[in-house]
This record gives structure tokens, sequence and C-alpha cells, in this order.
């Protein structure tokens, strides 16, 4: 396989593994820090909402005080409390008793008993403020410190109401206190009625009692679904027992928020923290909604168990929470999207690289494609092939080191060829020589292969470089001495 596929491939692998590494990475670490911020942003939403829901109860509160003002309104009270306050306790009670039993055994609304409550100015009054709010009010009715009732805007159950739970708890044995009564939901209007019950007072005394019965629904509604409208998960407004007040979809107090979220409610505080389900896991936030956890100038509660003909499941003293669920799934989700994304870029990034890996793995590996060519020339015997790679790195000291090679290759084997040639000559030389020489054993002169005799001497020199000197041997020398001295 070719420098640069090599290259290309390792690249991408180690590019793969990178992607993949980090990916996890991030997966994981998304993980922990999505539930963190999800936590962290829903109490937010929570408080927020539940602020938002206390200024709105709020805001109702001040517009029943207001009414309250009304000169009308205490001139009306000072002339009942006069005609009771003449009277004797057991006599007040008594007349009380009566008057009640009269307003219950009258059914005909138009009877002249009824009327004298229901159209007098104050009663007038109070008509004048459904008409000017027409969707927030339903009943409302003022009666005087004995609670015995002034006037009203329709026909009431009873006309006597000291022993209810609304009125001592506004009464405050004397001392005044507003109270909401978390009624439930009240099926004449169809809607979320709440109870806002303002002592009337004349300096210190409390004088009389005003309750203006308040249709929330809207307000309720308009929490859930601005919360629906901005974010995902699930929105309620829970009472401390578990009761759903509202929800997205379902029918005021028709349903329960689940065990594991009750005991956080019994906690009465703000959190937010991941309870465990069958389902699954999920993350809750909850915030108490102020005001209907009570104070020494507001109260808060309700009539328990015990069911009008058309409020049902009043509160037993609990107070409002808001609570947000979101599957814990919904969370993980948009951090796998955000990682898929990521992987995406990644995998987008990787070939890209592994596309300028090629191209560069090519251009660097063209001179060393060069010098392998040339190598292989040199290796096949062309020493006059020269490398052409003139870069001052290392491939271009690498192209130095085999260019001198290949001419240090090329003087040798010139030198070797003419030694070779001169051993071939005396090669061929000493073959002319080889064989058997016909010699005179007495004169010593060699026959060639044409038949002619000739001295030894002339014969060595015709058929080889060989040039002879005459000298003597001692042998020789003796004997011609002594050849000379015998003559």
């Amino acid at each position: 396989m070719r420098l640069q596929y090599k290259a290309a491939i390792i690249m991408t692998l180690f590019g793969s593994l990178i992607v993949l590494l980090l990916s996890f990475w991030f997966d994981k670490q998304s993980h922990s820090i999505a539930i963190e911020n999800e936590l962290f942003n829903i109490q937010k939403i929570s408080e927020e909402i539940s602020f938002h829901l206390d200024s709105n109860l709020q805001e109702k509160t001040s517009i029943a005080l207001t009414i309250t003002t009304a000169p009308c309104i205490k001139e009306s009270l000072r002339q009942s409390n006069n005609k009771f306050s003449s009277l004797t306790s057991e006599q007040r009670s008594l007349q009380i008793s009566n008057l009640n039993q009269r307003w219950r055994k009258t059914s005909d609304i138009s009877d002249p008993f009824i009327q004298s409550y229901m159209q007098n100015s104050v009663a007038t009054y109070l008509k004048e403020q459904q008409i000017i709010m027409p969707d927030m009010y339903g009943e409302l009715f003022l009666t005087n410190r004995y609670g015995t009732l002034v006037s009203s805007t329709g026909k009431l159950s009873t006309l006597a109401h000291a022993h209810k739970y609304w009125w001592v708890a506004c009464y405050n044995n004397g001392k005044g206190r507003i109270f909401l009564d978390d009624r439930g939901f009240d099926e004449s209007v169809e809607g979320y009625v709440l109870g806002v019950v303002i002592p009337i007072k004349d300096g210190d005394e409390v004088i009389g009692i005003l309750k203006c019965n308040i249709n929330i629904d809207s307000s309720l509604t308009d929490s859930i679904e601005g919360y629906n409208q901005r974010n995902y998960g699930d929105m309620k407004i829970a009472r401390t027992g578990g009761l759903v007040v509202r929800e997205f979809g379902a029918t005021p107090l028709s349903t329960q928020v689940p065990e594991s979220i009750q005991k956080e409610l019994q906690k009465k505080r703000i959190s937010a923290t991941i309870i465990a389900e069958k389902e699954a896991n999920k993350l809750v936030a909850l915030a108490p909604v102020p005001i209907t956890r009570g104070s020494s100038k507001i109260g808060f509660g309700g009539r328990g168990n015990k069911e009008s003909i058309d409020h049902i499941k009043g509160n037993t003293g609990e107070g409002w929470h808001i609570v947000i669920s979101i599957p814990e799934e919904k969370v993980l989700k948009k951090v796998r999207q955000t990682t898929l994304k990521i992987g995406l870029v990644g995998v987008i990034f990787l070939i890209l690289s592994s596309i300028v890996a090629l191209f560069l793995g090519k251009r660097i590996a063209k001179p060393i494609v060069s010098l392998a060519d040339d190598a292989t020339k040199i290796g096949a015997g062309n020493l006059q092939t020269r490398t052409k790679v003139s870069s001052t790195d290392e491939i271009g000291i690498l192209a130095k080191s085999i260019n001198s090679m290949a001419g240090n290759l090329e003087t040798n084997a010139a030198a070797q060829e003419k030694i070779i040639i001169k051993l071939q000559k005396a090669l061929d030389e000493i073959l002319i020589l080889r064989g058997i020489l016909p010699i005179c054993s007495y004169c010593k002169k060699i026959r060639d292969d044409k038949g002619a005799w000739e001295v030894i001497e002339a014969y060595i020199c015709r058929h080889s470089e060989a040039q002879f000197s005459h000298g003597i041997c001692p042998e020789c020398h003796k004997k011609q001495t002594q050849d000379m001295e015998n003559e």
C-alpha cells in the first residue's frame, strides 16, 4: 500500500477514535450538566410563577379591600349593629335564629323579606361591582359584627354566618384578619372560587365582615398556559396534601400528584430534585405560593371535606404549591440531539481531514516515491541513475546520500571492470601455454604446431609477454670452471 494512503487511513482511524471519545465524554458530562441546569431552571420558573400567582391573589385582595371603603357600608353596619346591640345576648341569639329560619324557609326571591337584603343601598353598590368586573365576582355579601346578613347580591343559603369557619377566621376574636377561603370548585359558575373575606373596622373594633366570592379560574389557567407556551414539561397547582387545584386538560380537584411528590410537598419549601417513579425518573420543582401559607395579616384555608351543593373539596388548611415536573428522558433527549450534532460535525471534519491528509500525504510521499524508484534502478545495476530531489529537509539529505552512494558504486564498478579485463587477459595468456609441449630431451627445443623446432626461449616469448635474461646457476658455473681447468 502506498505511503499516502497509509497516512490517510491512519489519520482517519485516529480522528475517528478522537471524535468517538470526545462524543462519549461530552455525552456523559452533558448529562449531569443538563440535569443540574434543568433543575435550576425549573426551580426558578416555579418561583416566578409562584410569585406571579401570589401577586394576583394579593391584587384581588386589595380590590376587595377597596370595596369596603365605601361610606354606605360602614353606615349600614352601624345601623344594623345598633339594632342588635340593644338586645341581651339571649334575645339577640333568638332573634338571629328566627330571622335565619324565616330566610331559609322563604324560597320566593321576590318576597319583601328577602328583597330587603338584596335591594338596599349596600346591595346595589355590591351589584355595581359585579357589573364593573363581570368575570371576577360571584356572590358578594355583608354581615354585621354578629354574623347576621346586612346586604347581598343574591339569595344565600343562610342569613346567619357567625358560626361559619371563614367568618370565625376573619373575625379572629375581634382582632380582625383577612381570610382567603379556598372553597374549591364552584359548579354554579363552573370555575374555581376563592372567597376573600375582609374585616371592616371602625377604629380598632370589627363592625362587620364582607365576603367576596371571586372566580380565579382564569388566573390559574393563565399561569398554566403561560408556562406551556414558554416551556416543556408539566405544571400543576397543587395543595399540600397532593390534590391538584389546576392543571392543563383536567377538571380542578379531580387528580392527585404522585405519592413521591406528595412527600416533597409536606416539606413546604422551595426545592428541585429528581424523583424516581415507576415509569421513569422525573425532575420536579416545587414552590409554595406565599399568600396561601397564611400569616398574621392574611389567613388561608377552607371548609375541609364538608361539601355544599355547589362547592366541592374545600381546603383542609393546606397551602398551594407550584409543581413543575419534566421526565428525565426529555432533558437527556436534548443532550443526545446536541451530541449527535457534535458527532455529525466531527464526521464532516473527519472526512475533510482525510481528504486533506490524502492530498498532503501524496505531496509529502512524492519525493519518497521518487527516491524509492531511483533506488530500485540503482539496485538493478543502473549506476548512472541520480535522484532529482532538491529539498533541504531529511528527504533532501537522503537523496544526496543516495546520489553519493550511486557515484561511489559507479566508480568502484569501473575499477573492478578494469581489473577483470586484466585478469581475463592473463587467463587467456595462461590458457595459451596450457597443454603438453613437445620438447627435445637433448637440445630442449620445442616443436610448434607446424612441426618446426625452435629454442624454448623463442617459443615462450612468442606465446607470452615473458622476456628472458641469461645468467648461470652455481652448478653450471662450477661445471664450466672445472671444464676450463681441465683444458
